[in-house]
């Protein structure tokens, strides 16, 4: 008999859990929670042309999630897991987002304030667990051919720093928070810095600036610097209800509007 990996595994004992919860379900189609979102971008430079960065649908249950988007004809499962929440622990199994940094949960448009994508998003199959207590927090996973990743994070006066490593030798530094005013208005800014040894000195930073006065109208300023390469981009977002629109105007010249919806 052939021995099961870990995907194997965990895959076949998700499926069987979702197809559970699903089953069960059937009769009581109102303790499914159906959403989802999709979005278009126009670039302005040398032309014109228009994306579709993202079209995706969630669907989640008590316990149990399954998101998925379209991409090039094709219908890709993002996460398929479920999850347990004893407390202040909270643990997931099945494909799911890695715990790695803050840039990296920025992985749908309508959760990014920006249009350009701080990093690459990074699913996996495999067992996840976080806790938090007393401000400090603590995220683990654990997957196929013994991946780990762990984020270890403390949160005072409404903000966060953070500390992520991983089995691939990875070491990320990482602070978001907000800083509000009643008349002012608020400034949220968020930062990673990389401490690895092949790609020491990266920095990537964003912040969102939220005026009082400009009823819901956002700016906002990135900042990246990859090896020997920087880049600086500028914008201006606005959401209203279950629309939004942002724009962002690079270095080089070209600027992107993206439009979206979320249901």
């Amino acid at each position: 008999m052939k021995n099961l990996s870990m995907k194997t595994l965990i895959t076949t004992i998700a499926m069987l859990g979702l197809f559970g919860i699903v089953r069960a379900d059937e009769t009581t189609t109102s303790g499914v929670s159906v959403s989802g979102e999709f979005s278009t971008d126009i670039t302005f430079g040398d032309t014109v042309s228009f994306a579709t960065p993202y079209t995706g649908l969630t669907l989640s249950g008590d316990g149990w999630k399954l998101t998925s988007h379209l991409s090039d004809g094709n219908v890709n499962v993002e996460e398929a897991y479920y999850n347990v929440d004893a407390k202040v622990t909270s643990v997931k199994l099945g494909q799911q987002m890695i715990p790695f940094g803050i840039s990296n949960h920025w992985n749908r448009p309508s959760v990014n304030p920006f249009v350009s994508e701080p990093s690459m998003k990074a699913y996996a199959i495999g067992l996840g667990a976080s806790t938090e207590y007393a401000g400090v927090g603590i995220a683990g996973f654990y997957g196929d051919n013994q991946y780990y990743s762990v984020r270890l994070s403390y949160g005072i006066l409404g903000h966060s720093a953070g500390v992520s490593i991983n089995s691939d030798e990875a070491r990320l530094l990482d602070c978001s928070g907000a800083f509000s005013h009643e008349s002012l208005g608020s400034v949220t800014s968020y930062l990673e810095y990389d401490l690895s040894e092949e790609t020491s000195g990266d920095l990537w930073y964003r912040a969102i600036v939220a005026p009082s006065f400009t009823k819901g109208i956002t700016a906002l300023i990135g900042y990246s610097s990859v090896g020997d390469e920087t880049d600086t981009m500028y914008g201006v977002g606005y959401h209203y209800g279950n629309s939004y629109i942002r724009s962002e105007l690079s270095t080089d010249g070209d600027a992107t509007v993206r439009v979206g919806y979320t249901f």
